[in-house]
């Protein structure tokens, strides 16, 4: 037997046999609040929590440890979590139920200067549909002309498909001369914000009315097309083939439907590679003699702003399709917004406008008004590209 002195002054008698275990008893109940804090601390420096086994054992050893209450320490561990950084493109990314967008946040729409959503709550609700739906419920309704076309490359404007016709050195100078002035006198009342629809529409038909009797003069051979194709400047959107691939390997029916020139886009689809049995043209198609010469239009014409009145809406397509109820429309031009009012009212429509425009100007007002995502100058694919990324397979 030894005499050791406890906290009181009194000495105590502890057997030899046990004085060991009485002594690392009492180091370890000194050092033990040292060693917690320490590790404590060095896990809040680090911005993480100390692995839960870890942390759990050392705290369970410890109460054992003080249960005869010779020490009491009380401990006040913080719980912080490092910050997961956004990616888009992480395929395991878990949202924060704090996020107030998280679908916008997960496919990238958010913090992006060049995107402008007015409402968000309202994109975020049709976003959650399109996520959760399968490419089985999955439509897309598609402008032509500077929507899956450029607007612009390397600072020069890119044609659109009447302006292949127009520039082609296939074309005789008369076409080309009375085209522009055509061009220069109707262009302005199209995008004359101060008038109506009403108003503009006498003013698109007599464009259109004149440029078909200037057509017939040319004497313009079927042949010619995929040479006037290949030779001008026209770009497809960056990563436009990344979408059609994934549009075919889906099979997601896609509606592009375009006031162009349905022979020149068609050709333009064929240059790229892009035309699939899933892909379905309504257009302005040229009607030819037994020559292959062009000799006018087949049907009635379709402008910017009678997309709704066309006999696509009056056909079986969307009837075919209407199961599909998750919609993706995108455009160009405000009456573009119209042309998927031959799906049924219950769909689940997003529509994103392409502001191809280096500065904001006064009709961004309209666009915000009329599509639900608004890319200003964004001369690429990604937006619908990300939201498919994200779509159950």
């Amino acid at each position: 037997m030894n005499l050791s002195q406890n906290k009181s002054g009194m000495y105590i008698k502890v057997p030899i046999s046990n004085r060991h275990t009485f002594i690392k008893s009492s180091v370890f109940r000194f050092q033990f609040p040292v060693l917690l804090y320490f590790i404590t601390f060095i896990s809040t420096s680090l911005g993480r929590r100390s692995p839960p086994c870890l942390h759990e054992n050392i705290v369970s050893i410890y109460k054992t440890s003080t249960s005869n209450k010779v020490c009491k320490t009380s401990f006040n561990i913080s719980k912080h979590k490092r910050a997961v950084p956004f990616s888009s493109t992480a395929s395991s990314l878990t949202m924060d139920s704090q996020v107030p967008f998280p679908n916008l946040q997960k496919v990238g729409l958010l913090n992006n200067k060049n995107i402008l959503i007015k409402n968000k709550e309202n994109v975020e609700n049709i976003l959650s549909l399109l996520l959760k739906g399968s490419f089985d419920n999955l439509q897309l309704v598609v402008d032509f002309d500077y929507t899956l076309t450029r607007g612009h490359f390397n600072g020069e404007k890119s044609l659109c498909s009447w302006g292949i016709l127009d520039n082609s050195h296939h074309m005789p100078s008369f076409y080309r001369d009375k085209a522009s002035e055509l061009l220069a006198k109707y262009y302005p009342i199209e995008v004359d914000s101060s008038m109506s629809e009403a108003e503009k529409i006498p003013h698109m038909v007599e464009w259109y009315d004149n440029i078909n009797e200037l057509l017939k003069r040319c004497n313009v051979s079927k042949e010619l097309l995929s040479d006037m194709v290949a030779h001008s400047n026209v770009k497809l959107r960056i990563n436009t083939d990344e979408l059609f691939k994934k549009l075919k390997e889906e099979r997601v029916p896609t509606l592009i439907f375009s006031a162009g020139m349905g022979d020149i886009l068609e050709h333009v689809l064929w240059h790229f590679d892009l035309y699939s049995p899933n892909v379905k043209v309504v257009s302005n198609f040229f009607k030819y003699n037994d020559e292959g010469i062009m000799i006018g239009f087949t049907g009635d014409l379709i402008h910017m702003f009678n997309k709704n009145e066309n006999a696509i809406h009056s056909s079986n397509y969307f009837s075919e399709v209407e199961k599909r109820h998750n919609v993706i429309l995108m455009g160009d031009s405000l009456g573009d917004v119209k042309m998927a009012d031959g799906v049924p009212k219950s769909s689940n429509v997003l529509k994103i406008g392409f502001y191809n425009h280096n500065s904001i100007g006064e009709r961004i007002n309209d666009y915000q008004n009329a599509y639900d995502i608004v890319a200003v100058n964004d001369q690429t694919m990604d937006i619908v590209n990300s939201i498919l990324g994200h779509i159950k397979v």
